[in-house]
């Protein structure tokens, strides 16, 4: 985008420049040419011949008079483009800041009515106990979910509140999986600006209700590196396929819990593989910022200038034979 430092500048200078150019290109020949045939009498005849000629010089030379108005007018607003470009960041603050971000792993427990009884105090137990095992390297966080988000517990290090939220969990409701998806997604988007690693653990026993408004959330997790662990609770083909697609889409595992005996082994492998992918990945102290980059167009509209002078003079020269 062209932007133009004194717009006004630009508008003032060609406005008096033209006018001025333009009269001086009308009063200047008829009172030259006055006094140059009162001087010479054979010119009122030679001028008769040469003014078809003449009418097409005229009109040429004031475009051209009128163009390097305009760019020396121009040149005076001094113009520039503008364009941004992303840079990266390796100030001491952002290093500093990077290595004191730790790693976050959001467990998604899945609360509908279905998950009643041994299910659910099943997944509790499991989750409280390996989250008081999990390294104190890692922040957790926790979202029960059914037709809403009954709960959401951003990252942390206090491991005292995840466990307090887990143990708070009932089962009742329907199930949607664009809910906690969406609100985990939106806490994660930050650890990945500074490529610090993150995790998801998703557990349920159902197909979502909103199927159309979930998928394309993958997309977003499997752009920003954030991979999903699944864990299906039951033997409906329908909704391990389900999990198995949300976990292939992100770069997780699937895991499948067909009753409810194995869903401590698979529940915590999942959180097991979790943690550890995460712990894996080193943490870049770098952050991506957008910067505007201000190019200035002078020197090329002086060149311009310049030639479009010359294309003058020499037009003038093969018209009158006169250089200056």
């Amino acid at each position: 985008m062209i932007t133009l430092k004194n717009p006004y500048l630009f508008i003032a200078a060609f406005a008096i420049s033209t006018t001025i150019v333009i009269l001086l290109h009308m009063l200047f020949p008829k009172l030259y040419s006055k006094n140059y045939r009162y001087r010479h009498s054979l010119a009122s005849i030679a001028s008769k011949r040469l003014a078809p000629k003449r009418t097409r010089f005229r009109i040429a030379t004031l475009a051209l008079k009128l163009a390097l108005v305009a760019l020396i007018s121009l040149a005076l607003a001094e113009p520039y483009i503008v364009t941004q470009k992303q840079i990266y960041v390796e100030s001491k603050e952002v290093s500093e800041l990077s290595f004191n971000v730790r790693p976050p792993l959001i467990i998604i427990l899945d609360t509908s009515g279905s998950m009643g009884g041994t299910k659910i105090e099943t997944a509790k137990r499991v989750i409280v106990d390996v989250v008081k095992r999990l390294p104190q390297s890692i922040d957790v966080g926790f979202i029960e979910f059914a037709d809403r988000v009954k709960q959401a517990v951003a990252p942390i290090g206090d491991r005292s509140k995840i466990v307090e939220a887990v143990e708070k969990a009932e089962a009742n409701g329907g199930t949607m999986y664009s809910y906690p998806l969406r609100s985990a997604l939106n806490w994660l988007k930050p650890y990945r600006e500074y490529n610090v690693s993150a995790s998801i653990v998703f557990v349920s026993d159902g197909l979502p209700g909103d199927t159309n408004d979930y998928r394309p959330l993958l997309d977003d997790f499997k752009r920003l590196g954030i991979p999903i662990y699944t864990v299906f609770i039951g033997s409906e083909q329908e909704g391990i396929e389900e999990m198995r697609l949300i976990a292939d889409s992100t770069g997780g595992e699937p895991y499948v819990a067909e009753t409810v005996d194995k869903l401590p082994e698979a529940l915590g492998k999942a959180l097991e593989q979790a943690s550890q992918a995460i712990q894996r990945v080193e943490v870049s102290a770098k952050a991506v910022k957008t910067v505007d980059v201000y190019t200035p167009l002078l020197p090329p509209i002086l060149v311009a200038a310049l030639a479009i002078y010359i294309v003058y003079r020499v037009t003038i020269h093969r018209f009158s034979g006169v250089t200056f």
